[in-house]
C-alpha cells in the first residue's frame, strides 16, 4: 500500500530584475535598503547618460589644427618646460593681415610665459622670459582698444603683452583679479584684499595711485576674491559672500548690493562662468547664481567631495560645469591614487547644466582647465599635478589619462530586491557588453565575481548566489567599452 507524502516543501517563484537606472544618480543621502533595487551607489569613469554603461572621459595628448581651413588634421602641441601650471585663451586681432588670431598660453617651470597658435604653423614655442618667482595670474584686457594680456606675480612688475610686443609697469600694484566695466578698470590686489581698486585710466600701464581711489569692504563677508563684469555690473565674489557695484553717474559714486551671504567659505578656483550662470563651490554645497540671487544644485553626488578642496579647479564648457576636485571613494585605487606623488585631487565632476546629469572621472589629478573657444574648433584643456604635470591634455571620451586606462565602475546600492523577508538564490544573470568586463554580485552570505566575454549579443551567466539583500558591481578597464543590457534572474521561496 501507498500512502501520500504529507512533508511540506518550500516552493520558489521566479522574477526577473532589471538593471535600467544606470544614469539614476549616486544615493549618497538615503538608506540604502529604502532605495529601488537597480540605483547606483557610485559610479565612476563610465559616461551614463544615454542609460547605457560607456567608456567615460579622458584627456589625449593636446593637439591642433595647422590652419583653419583643414581642421581634421591635427598635430601635437609641443611643451616647453617639464611642468606647466597655469593656461591661458589669447585672441589678437592682427590688423596687418584683417585676422582674428588664437592662442593657448601658458606658465612652466623654467619662468617662461609660453604661446602657440591653434591654427596655424608652430616651427617653435613662442617664449617670453620673465622673473616671476611663483606662478603669475593672468587675465585678458584691451589697452587702446588692442587685445593684450596683463600678468602679474611675485617677483617683476606687471607685464603687459600688448599685440605681440612686451612692456612693463613700474607704478602697477600686484593685482589678483581685473576687469573693465563702462569706462573704468577695477581690481583686487594683493596688499589689500579687503579694498576694490578703481581708475577713470584705462590703460593699465599708465597706473598710479595719484590717478585711482578704492571702496572698502569690511563686512563679515571676508575678502575679495574674484571680479566679473556680468549683465551690466560689476561682481565681486567674496570668501563669504558676493556683492554688486554698479555706478550712479559719472562722478564715481557707486551703488553697492550685497546680494548673497554664504554660511561656508567659497572656494574661488570654483567660481566658473558659462551661460547665464555662474557656478561656485562652498563647503555646503555646489551653488549657482544668476545676477540677483544664488540656488543650490540638486547633485548628490556632491556629498562625495572631501572636506577640503581649497586646490580644486573649474571651467564651464559646452553647456556643462567641470569641477576638479578631492573625492572620497571606496578602498580601491584609480589612477593618480596609485601615484608615489601625493595627489592634490583626484576627480573631475560633469555637470550637465540642462539634464542636471552628474558624471564622475576618477584617477586624474587636475590642476587647471580652459575653455579654448573659438569660431573653428573648440576645445577643454588641462594642465596636471602630479606624474602628468609636463603635460596638456584635450578632453576627450578615451576613457585614458593619456595612455592609461582609467578603470570603470558601477556599483548599485544593496537592497532586497523589493521583496523583504524572503530568502532568494540569483540563478543566473543577463548581460550585453560589447567588450570584456567583470561582474561582482554579493549577497549578505557570499560574493561572487564573474569574468564576462565581450559579445555583441545578450549573454546569459550561471551565479548560484542566495542570500537577502544584493548588490551589483560591474567593472570595465578597457577604452570604448559599452554595457546596454543587465538582468538578475532569481527564485524567492513563497
Amino acid at each position: 500500500m501507498f500512502y501520500k507524502n504529507k512533508l511540506k516543501t518550500k516552493s520558489t517563484s521566479e522574477k526577473n530584475f532589471k538593471f535600467d537606472m544606470f544614469s539614476s544618480p549616486a544615493q549618497t543621502g538615503k538608506e540604502q535598503s529604502l532605495c529601488d533595487f537597480n540605483l547606483t551607489k557610485h559610479c565612476y569613469n563610465f559616461r551614463t547618460s544615454s542609460g547605457a554603461l560607456e567608456s567615460g572621459y579622458g584627456f589625449d595628448v593636446f593637439a591642433s589644427p595647422l590652419s583653419k581651413t583643414d581642421l581634421e588634421s591635427e598635430t601635437a602641441v609641443a611643451i616647453s618646460g617639464n611642468e606647466v601650471s597655469a593656461l591661458w585663451d589669447f585672441e589678437w586681432y592682427d590688423q596687418e593681415n584683417d585676422e582674428n588670431k588664437y592662442y593657448c598660453m601658458y606658465f612652466n617651470d623654467q619662468a617662461k610665459v609660453c604661446y602657440d597658435n591653434l591654427f596655424g604653423s608652430r616651427p617653435t614655442t613662442l617664449i617670453i622670459n620673465t622673473q616671476f618667482t611663483d606662478t603669475p595670474v593672468g587675465m585678458k584686457y584691451k589697452i587702446e582698444g588692442v587685445d593684450s594680456m596683463i600678468f602679474s606675480g611675485k617677483g617683476q612688475n606687471l607685464l603687459v603683452l600688448v599685440g605681440q610686443t612686451q612692456q612693463t609697469s613700474q607704478s602697477a600694484p600686484q593685482m589678483l583679479s581685473i576687469c573693465s566695466h563702462f569706462g573704468k578698470v577695477f581690481a583686487i590686489t594683493s596688499e589689500a584684499r579687503g579694498r576694490l581698486v578703481y581708475s577713470d585710466n584705462l590703460d593699465i600701464l599708465q597706473w598710479s595711485d595719484e590717478l585711482s581711489a578704492n571702496l572698502d569692504f569690511t563686512d563679515g563677508r571676508g575678502n575679495l576674491t574674484k571680479l566679473l563684469s556680468f549683465n551690466d555690473y560689476v561682481y565681486i565674489f567674496r570668501e563669504y559672500g558676493i556683492t554688486r557695484i554698479s555706478e550712479y553717474s559719472s562722478d564715481s559714486e557707486f551703488s553697492i548690493t550685497h546680494l548673497y551671504q554664504s554660511d561656508s567659505y567659497i572656494y574661488p578656483n570654483s567660481i566658473a562662468h558659462g551661460g547665464d550662470r555662474i557656478y561656485f563651490l562652498e563647503k555646503s554645497g555646489l551653488k549657482y547664481f544668476n545676477g540677483s540671487s544664488v540656488r543650490s544644485v540638486d547633485c548628490p553626488e556632491i556629498k562625495m567631495l572631501s572636506a577640503f578642496n581649497g586646490n580644486c579647479a573649474s571651467q564651464c564648457f559646452e553647456g556643462k560645469y567641470f569641477l576638479a576636485c578631492r573625492m572620497d571613494f571606496d578602498g580601491d585605487s584609480v589612477g593618480c591614487e596609485n601615484s608615489d606623488q601625493a595627489f592634490c585631487n583626484n576627480a573631475l565632476l560633469v555637470y550637465d547644466e540642462q539634464t542636471e546629469h552628474v558624471e564622475i572621472v576618477r584617477g586624474v589629478d587636475i590642476k587647471q582647465m580652459l575653455a579654448l573657444n573659438n569660431p573653428y574648433k573648440s576645445k577643454l584643456v588641462a594642465c596636471f599635478n602630479g606624474d602628468n604635470k609636463g603635460k596638456i591634455g584635450q578632453l576627450s571620451f578615451s576613457g585614458k589619462a593619456f595612455s592609461d586606462v582609467l578603470p570603470a565602475k558601477w556599483q548599485s546600492v544593496c537592497t532586497d530586491l523589493g521583496i523583504s523577508g524572503k530568502k532568494k538564490i540569483i540563478r543566473s544573470f543577463l548581460i550585453k557588453s560589447i567588450l570584456p568586463c567583470k561582474v561582482v554580485i554579493t549577497s549578505d552570505f557570499q560574493t561572487k565575481e564573474f569574468s564576462v566575454e565581450g559579445s555583441s549579443a545578450i549573454q546569459q551567466i550561471h551565479a548560484g548566489i542566495f542570500g537577502n539583500e544584493f548588490s551589483v558591481a560591474i567593472t570595465a578597464s578597457q577604452p570604448n567599452s559599452k554595457i546596454s543590457y543587465f538582468v538578475l534572474n532569481a527564485g524567492i521561496e513563497d
